[in-house]
Protein backbone atom coordinates (compact mmCIF):
# COMPACT_ATOMS: atom_id res chain seq x y z
CA UNK A 1 0.00 0.00 0.00
CA UNK A 2 1.20 3.60 -1.32
CA UNK A 3 1.14 6.10 2.48
CA UNK A 4 0.65 9.49 1.10
CA UNK A 5 2.90 11.96 2.91
CA UNK A 6 1.66 14.10 5.82
CA UNK A 7 2.71 17.28 3.97
CA UNK A 8 0.84 16.23 1.05
CA UNK A 9 -2.65 15.03 2.27
CA UNK A 10 -1.98 18.81 4.21
CA UNK A 11 -2.27 20.36 0.88
CA UNK A 12 -4.28 18.22 -1.59
CA UNK A 13 -7.32 17.81 0.86
CA UNK A 14 -7.94 21.47 1.34
CA UNK A 15 -7.60 21.95 -1.75
CA UNK A 16 -9.90 18.89 -3.01
CA UNK A 17 -12.66 20.12 -0.45
CA UNK A 18 -12.40 23.41 -1.92
CA UNK A 19 -12.75 22.55 -5.59
CA UNK A 20 -15.94 20.27 -4.35
CA UNK A 21 -17.41 22.93 -2.49
CA UNK A 22 -17.54 25.09 -5.68
CA UNK A 23 -18.54 22.52 -8.12
CA UNK A 24 -21.92 21.80 -5.41
CA UNK A 25 -21.94 25.38 -4.58
CA UNK A 26 -21.50 24.08 -1.08
CA UNK A 27 -19.22 25.73 1.95
CA UNK A 28 -16.99 22.43 2.73
CA UNK A 29 -14.35 22.49 5.42
CA UNK A 30 -10.79 22.26 4.32
CA UNK A 31 -10.07 19.35 6.51
CA UNK A 32 -13.01 17.54 6.48
CA UNK A 33 -12.17 14.22 5.11
CA UNK A 34 -14.64 13.16 2.11
CA UNK A 35 -14.10 9.24 0.60
CA UNK A 36 -15.02 8.66 -2.82
CA UNK A 37 -18.98 8.23 -4.01
CA UNK A 38 -19.66 11.09 -1.72
CA UNK A 39 -22.27 13.16 -3.04
CA UNK A 40 -22.93 16.50 -1.83
CA UNK A 41 -26.07 18.88 -2.95
CA UNK A 42 -26.58 22.04 -3.32
CA UNK A 43 -26.34 24.98 -0.52
CA UNK A 44 -24.84 22.64 1.96
CA UNK A 45 -22.49 23.37 4.97
CA UNK A 46 -20.09 20.67 5.78
CA UNK A 47 -17.83 20.99 8.91
CA UNK A 48 -14.73 19.12 9.85
CA UNK A 49 -16.39 15.54 9.30
CA UNK A 50 -15.83 12.26 8.18
CA UNK A 51 -17.53 10.74 5.22
CA UNK A 52 -15.94 7.37 5.18
CA UNK A 53 -17.20 4.93 2.40
CA UNK A 54 -14.42 2.44 3.08
CA UNK A 55 -12.34 2.96 -0.10
CA UNK A 56 -15.72 3.36 -2.14
CA UNK A 57 -17.43 0.37 -1.21
CA UNK A 58 -20.72 2.52 -0.27
CA UNK A 59 -21.82 5.76 -1.34
CA UNK A 60 -23.28 8.84 0.55
CA UNK A 61 -25.73 11.18 -0.87
CA UNK A 62 -26.59 14.43 1.15
CA UNK A 63 -29.47 16.65 0.08
CA UNK A 64 -29.57 19.99 -0.99
CA UNK A 65 -29.52 22.43 1.88
CA UNK A 66 -28.27 20.23 4.78
CA UNK A 67 -25.78 20.98 7.08
CA UNK A 68 -23.18 18.70 8.65
CA UNK A 69 -21.34 20.24 12.16
CA UNK A 70 -18.23 18.98 13.04
CA UNK A 71 -17.06 15.86 14.45
CA UNK A 72 -19.76 13.75 12.88
CA UNK A 73 -18.39 10.36 11.55
CA UNK A 74 -20.82 8.46 8.70
CA UNK A 75 -19.28 5.00 8.06
CA UNK A 76 -20.41 3.24 5.04
CA UNK A 77 -19.66 -0.22 4.92
CA UNK A 78 -21.25 -1.09 2.13
CA UNK A 79 -25.14 -0.20 1.08
CA UNK A 80 -25.96 3.75 0.73
CA UNK A 81 -26.49 6.50 3.47
CA UNK A 82 -29.29 9.15 1.88
CA UNK A 83 -29.49 12.14 3.96
CA UNK A 84 -32.40 14.16 3.11
CA UNK A 85 -32.58 18.18 1.98
CA UNK A 86 -32.58 20.97 4.96
CA UNK A 87 -31.27 19.08 7.73
CA UNK A 88 -29.41 19.14 10.45
CA UNK A 89 -26.83 16.95 11.86
CA UNK A 90 -25.46 17.98 14.81
CA UNK A 91 -21.63 17.84 16.32
CA UNK A 92 -20.18 14.61 16.96
CA UNK A 93 -23.59 12.46 15.70
CA UNK A 94 -22.70 9.10 14.18
CA UNK A 95 -24.47 6.85 11.17
CA UNK A 96 -22.46 3.57 11.09
CA UNK A 97 -24.13 1.01 8.10
CA UNK A 98 -22.35 -2.18 9.10
CA UNK A 99 -21.36 -4.83 11.47
CA UNK A 100 -19.76 -7.95 12.21
CA UNK A 101 -21.19 -11.15 12.24
CA UNK A 102 -21.26 -12.55 15.88
CA UNK A 103 -23.08 -15.45 15.90
CA UNK A 104 -20.78 -18.36 16.05
CA UNK A 105 -18.58 -18.60 19.18
CA UNK A 106 -16.65 -20.94 17.96
CA UNK A 107 -14.89 -18.75 15.56
CA UNK A 108 -13.04 -15.96 15.63
CA UNK A 109 -15.95 -12.63 15.17
CA UNK A 110 -13.08 -10.97 12.30
CA UNK A 111 -13.72 -14.80 10.56
CA UNK A 112 -17.18 -14.28 10.39
CA UNK A 113 -18.03 -11.78 7.91
CA UNK A 114 -19.76 -8.45 8.19
CA UNK A 115 -23.23 -6.70 7.67
CA UNK A 116 -24.64 -3.79 5.82
CA UNK A 117 -27.80 -1.87 6.10
CA UNK A 118 -28.41 1.04 4.41
CA UNK A 119 -30.04 4.01 6.67
CA UNK A 120 -32.15 6.62 5.31
CA UNK A 121 -32.82 10.07 7.12
CA UNK A 122 -35.90 12.20 5.65
CA UNK A 123 -36.39 15.95 4.75
CA UNK A 124 -35.92 18.29 7.41
CA UNK A 125 -34.93 16.38 10.16
CA UNK A 126 -32.79 17.35 13.09
CA UNK A 127 -29.87 14.90 14.75
CA UNK A 128 -28.79 15.67 17.98
CA UNK A 129 -25.63 16.14 19.80
CA UNK A 130 -23.76 12.40 19.93
CA UNK A 131 -26.49 10.87 18.24
CA UNK A 132 -25.97 7.14 16.88
CA UNK A 133 -27.83 5.82 13.60
CA UNK A 134 -27.02 2.74 13.17
CA UNK A 135 -27.43 0.07 9.82
CA UNK A 136 -31.44 -0.37 8.42
CA UNK A 137 -32.83 2.81 10.04
CA UNK A 138 -35.24 5.07 8.22
CA UNK A 139 -36.04 8.43 9.74
CA UNK A 140 -38.83 10.08 8.43
CA UNK A 141 -39.52 13.02 7.39
CA UNK A 142 -39.45 15.68 10.09
CA UNK A 143 -37.86 14.27 12.65
CA UNK A 144 -36.54 14.74 16.27
CA UNK A 145 -33.75 12.85 17.44
CA UNK A 146 -32.60 13.65 21.25
CA UNK A 147 -28.86 13.94 22.08
CA UNK A 148 -27.12 10.98 22.87
CA UNK A 149 -29.92 8.87 21.45
CA UNK A 150 -29.20 5.18 20.08
CA UNK A 151 -31.56 4.18 17.03
CA UNK A 152 -32.14 1.16 16.08
CA UNK A 153 -35.88 0.65 14.52
CA UNK A 154 -37.58 3.16 11.86
CA UNK A 155 -38.67 6.55 13.31
CA UNK A 156 -41.73 8.04 11.88
CA UNK A 157 -42.22 11.12 10.01
CA UNK A 158 -42.12 14.16 12.54
CA UNK A 159 -41.51 12.09 15.39
CA UNK A 160 -39.11 13.15 18.20
CA UNK A 161 -37.18 10.23 19.98
CA UNK A 162 -34.53 10.12 22.74
CA UNK A 163 -32.93 8.01 24.85
CA UNK A 164 -30.94 4.35 24.45
CA UNK A 165 -32.46 2.22 22.39
CA UNK A 166 -34.59 5.56 21.34
CA UNK A 167 -38.05 5.27 21.59
CA UNK A 168 -40.61 7.67 20.93
CA UNK A 169 -40.94 10.86 23.32
CA UNK A 170 -43.33 13.19 21.51
CA UNK A 171 -44.52 14.43 18.17
CA UNK A 172 -43.60 18.24 16.24
CA UNK A 173 -46.84 19.77 16.33
CA UNK A 174 -48.63 18.17 19.06
CA UNK A 175 -49.42 20.60 21.61
CA UNK A 176 -47.26 20.51 25.07
CA UNK A 177 -48.92 18.45 28.26
CA UNK A 178 -49.41 20.56 30.79
CA UNK A 179 -48.30 20.09 34.11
Amino acid sequence: MFLVPRAVRAVVRPLSNLIRGMVCRSVIHPLASIGPRVHIGRGCTVGRCRLDTMNGHGEIHIGAGTTVYNAVEVFVHGGTVRIGRNCLITRASAIITGGHVFRRPDRLIQEQGQTARDVRIGDDCWIGYRAIILGGVTVGDGAVVGAGAVLTRDVPAYAVVAGVPARLIGRRGAAPASP
